[in-house]
């Protein structure tokens, strides 16, 4: 290992903080970002259930009327999505 000069360790020393500034501020960054995604994604579940509710009584109430293709439920819609794949 070299000795370094005081001036040298002084630019170490300088060079080590402003990396930590900004390991400091991405870090930051990324947690922010965690956080909206993790909004977004709760947000998600949330109008998937939604979605699925609405889905469901309107295919009970096609069935009371007497049309049951009328609608289709998320299952169902998969059903056929697959299906087409295949």
């Amino acid at each position: 290992m070299t000795n370094l000069s005081q001036k040298e360790m002084a630019n170490c020393i300088t060079e080590l903080k402003t990396a930590i500034k900004f390991l400091t501020l991405n870090t930051d960054r990324l947690l922010e970002a965690n956080k909206m995604i993790m909004n977004l994604e709760q947000d998600i579940f949330h109008e998937k259930w939604k979605f699925r509710y609405v889905a469901k009584t309107l295919k009970h109430v096609a069935k009371e009327i007497g049309q049951p293709d009328l609608a289709v439920t998320e299952e169902e819609l998969d059903a056929q999505i697959r299906g087409k794949e295949n």
